[in-house]
């Protein structure tokens, strides 16, 4: 039998809402699918590949798939709405909306219908937070999102940092090396064109910034417990039973 994925590696989310304990935290961790966070009430931290976020009553956060991030409760009374999302371009996000009363309402009775709500609320209104932090950290982040082949040493020299400074602040605020990060954001990536295309894979790891295919092929492996060629392989099965 072939390999298949193993999910349990990921987080999984329940739809609705929930209040969550005043000392609640996760470490780092993974969701595979995509989804949404409502802020009903309450602080709470987020630190990921979105950068870092402090969240507040009225944000709503947009989780990519293959996304990864780390929670901690600022204060107690964290209430919020988790909504299965659907992730066209892989890309998260924070922003603001000045009345979520009808879509918490309607997530009591139907999260379906709630999340059509929210889907036209930040259609209608896509207001960014000012819950993102933007400081250098986050600044690097977004640059090695944005550019894959940004090289830690000379992006400290280029911002008036010294490259222990870098690694050091970088790893007190994600909690991995920015180096590390850089490759999750190269394998998410990777990860992405794997799942949604049809390119070869030896093809997506020269455009996503690999060495060559073995090494997209490990990182790949380590991010998400499976292999370029069985998430392929995936992909194709479930194209096959929804057209068939």
């Amino acid at each position: 039998m072939p390999p298949t994925i193993d999910n349990s590696r990921f987080r999984h989310i329940r739809p609705g809402i929930e209040t969550l304990p005043c000392k609640f935290s996760l470490p780092r961790h993974r969701h595979l699918r995509a989804y949404a966070t409502v802020v009903l009430g309450g602080t709470f931290d987020e630190s990921g590949y979105n950068g870092r976020i402090q969240a507040t009553a009225g944000d709503v956060l947009i989780h990519p798939a293959l996304d990864c991030h780390a929670n901690r409760m600022v204060s107690a009374g964290v209430k919020l709405i988790r909504l299965h999302w659907e992730d066209d371009h892989g890309i998260g996000g924070l922003y603001r909306l000045d009345d979520v009363d009808e879509i918490a309402k309607t997530a009591e009775k139907d999260v379906i219908d709630a999340t059509y709500l929210l889907r036209l609320a930040l259609r209608e209104k896509r207001v960014p937070s000012q819950g993102q932090k933007n400081d250098w950290p986050d600044l690097l982040l977004a640059d090695l999102a944005s550019n894959g082949s940004t090289e830690i040493g000379a992006w400290a020299d280029e911002n008036g940092l010294a490259r222990e400074t870098v690694s050091r602040g970088f790893v007190l605020a994600y909690g991995i090396p920015p180096s590390v990060l850089r490759a999750e954001l190269r394998a998410r990536s990777a990860w992405l064109h794997i799942t949604r295309g049809c390119e070869s894979l030896c093809r997506i790891a020269v455009e996503t910034g690999f060495a060559d295919q073995a090494h997209m092929t490990r990182w790949i492996h380590r991010v998400t417990g499976s292999p370029p060629a069985v998430w392929r392989r995936q992909m194709n099965r479930v194209v096959g039973l929804s057209s068939g």
